[in-house]
Order: structure tokens, then sequence, then C-alpha cells
């Protein structure tokens, strides 16, 4: 293939003898073998593969926009090679950036890393647990699988094993079995995003009801709050290119101190940067810390699965808030 031949690409392609998507394959073919024409000889293979993938997945929208008006398609083939190459030079400095990020992360949170693996027990890592599959339950069924008999509920409360705090079992002295079966259903299935499978096991062994029960009524409360859980992942994608950019620019600051003659004057555009994209990360990350962005099920949705009145969820919630029960609790 010819520069001539190329430039006669468009007719070829207007008259039906041709395809963009074929002409991109005998391009990129012409493109491999006069790498230093399009200046693609200083790369390493890894590069020209992404190129190559680029091309022949962008290119044909690409080339069916040139304008014969504008100059050879030649000219355009090259500015469009050249584009892409641009365009994989950013997202590898993007990536070098994570992967020193990273690294810095890492290096800075070291101790606390290993403080986290000293408490690892290691046994449970050969403990088989049983993998739950999701099928529907009715609610009906699952009220009446939670009618446990009042001599279990005081017999686990009193127990040792129970998990709870010597001043959680004397306030709970004060109320009836079903009482204090109900706070613990409300605050679970209150919180069922964030319920861990231990948490799960021990809730069910506290109110003698099945733990696949219980997972799948929380499976179906889960289900029911995908948009929920959707836009708080959008938030978090948000936070964590905030937090990204927060550290990108602070690092680029310090180098310019510490490398070029007038630091100042570089840095001007940096910080500004850099406190806009810092006050974006703590924003939206003491939102979600501080539970602005909780993901929770309606009072009605937790009323309708245990066959009570929303009045009535309420003030087991507001209970359970005034006697300082939380789920870490039980």
């Amino acid at each position: 293939m010819t520069r001539e031949n190329i430039d006669s690409i468009p007719e070829m392609v207007k008259a039906g003898k041709t395809s963009w998507k074929q002409v991109s394959k005998e391009l990129v073919l012409f493109i491999l073998k006069n790498k230093p024409m399009f200046g693609l000889q200083k790369f390493d293979e890894d590069f020209i593969s992404d190129f190559i993938i680029t091309f022949l997945d962008r290119g044909p929208a690409s080339m069916a926009e040139y304008d014969i008006s504008r100059g050879s398609f030649f000219s355009y083939l090259f500015c469009i090679t050249r584009n892409y190459q641009t365009s994989l030079m950013k997202k590898a400095a993007v990536r070098n950036q994570i992967e020193y990020l990273k690294l810095s992360e890492s290096i800075s949170n070291y101790e606390n890393k290993i403080d986290a693996y000293k408490n690892i027990r290691y046994d449970d890592f050969e403990k088989p647990k049983v993998p739950y599959s999701y099928k529907p339950i009715s609610y009906k069924d699952f009220q009446i699988a939670c009618k446990t008999d009042s001599y279990h509920i005081k017999k686990v409360i009193n127990s040792k094993e129970s998990g709870l705090s010597e001043n959680i079992k004397e306030k709970l002295r004060d109320y009836s079995p079903i009482m204090i079966q109900n706070i613990i259903m409300v605050l679970s299935l209150k919180s069922a995003y964030y319920l861990t499978d231990d948490q799960i096991e021990k809730i069910s062994a506290l109110l003698n009801v099945e733990t696949s029960s219980l997972h799948q009524i929380i499976q179906d409360v889960k289900l029911q709050m995908e948009r929920r859980i959707h836009n708080k992942e959008k938030i978090e994608i948000r936070r964590n290119r905030a937090y990204f950019l927060h550290k990108r620019f602070k690092s680029q600051i310090e180098w310019n101190e510490n490398n070029t003659m007038n630091p100042e004057y570089e840095n001007i555009s940096l910080n500004r940067k850099y406190q806009k994209n810092t006050k974006n990360w703590s924003t939206l990350n003491h939102q979600l810390e501080e539970g602005k962005i909780h993901i929770r099920p309606t009072t009605k949705l937790i009323a309708k699965i245990l066959g009570l009145s929303p009045r009535q969820v309420t003030y087991y919630q507001s209970t359970a808030r005034k006697l300082g029960i939380t789920l870490n609790k039980v």
C-alpha cells in the first residue's frame, strides 16, 4: 500500500468497494510496517499492542468523519494516529501516578496493616462455609419462623455466650422476650446492607431463626434498595477520584518545591486545583462517614416483613436508641 493508495480509500468506501472496518485492518498493518513515519518506533511492544487495539476499535468511526475539503486522507490518518498515541500516553501516565500513590499509601499505612494482620484468625480459613443461594421466602413464612418461644430468648439473653454486654443485659431484663426479639430484628433489617455473615449467624442463634431464612430476607431487602446502593457507589467513585486528585496535585506541588527555581509561580494553578479537590474529598468523605448517605430500608418495608405497623417499628427503633443497643453489641 502506497500513499496514493491511502488517499484513494475514501472514494473506494463511498463507492461501496470496501468498508471502514476492513480499511482499518489494512491500515494498521501499513502503520506497523512504517512505524517511524507515524512516530511509533520509540514505543515498546505493550504500547504498540494497546495502539493496535485502540485503532481497530475507534479507527472506523474516526475515519468515517473524514472531510475531503480539509486536506488529504493521509494527513487525516496521521493526525488520528498521533491523537491515539497522545491518549494512550495520558492513560499510561495516570496509571503510573496511581501506582505511585498506592505505593506511598501502603508505606504510610504499613504499621496499621501489620496490626490488622496480627489479628487474623487463620483457623477460620480452614472452616468450610455454606454458600447461601437466594430463594425468595414469603414474609408470612418468615414471620412464622420468627415466633421464638419465650424460654429460648430468656435463656440466650442470660447466657455468657450471647455476646451481649452485662450493661445491655441488665437493661433488657425489664422487657418481655417478644419486645427484645422485635428490637433486635428491627435493628437487623434496618442495617441489612451493612450486616456481615458473622453478625447474621449471631442474630440467628440469638433469636432461634434459621440462618438461611434470615439470609434470604436480608437479600430481598438489599434487592429493593438497589437504586440507593447505586447512588452510594456513585458518590464513593466521586470521593475516590477527588482523593486521587488531592494526592496527585500535592505530589506535584512538593516535586516543584524541591526541583524548580521558582516553585511559587508554577504552583499557583496547582494550589488552586489542590484546594478544590481536597475540599471535595473532605465533603464527600464526611457525608459517607457521618451517615448522611446511609443505605436503609424504609420503615414501611420493615413493617411489612415483620407483620407490624410502621408506628411499632418506629417505637422499637426509639427504644433501642434509648437503651444504647446497636448491632455491634448484638
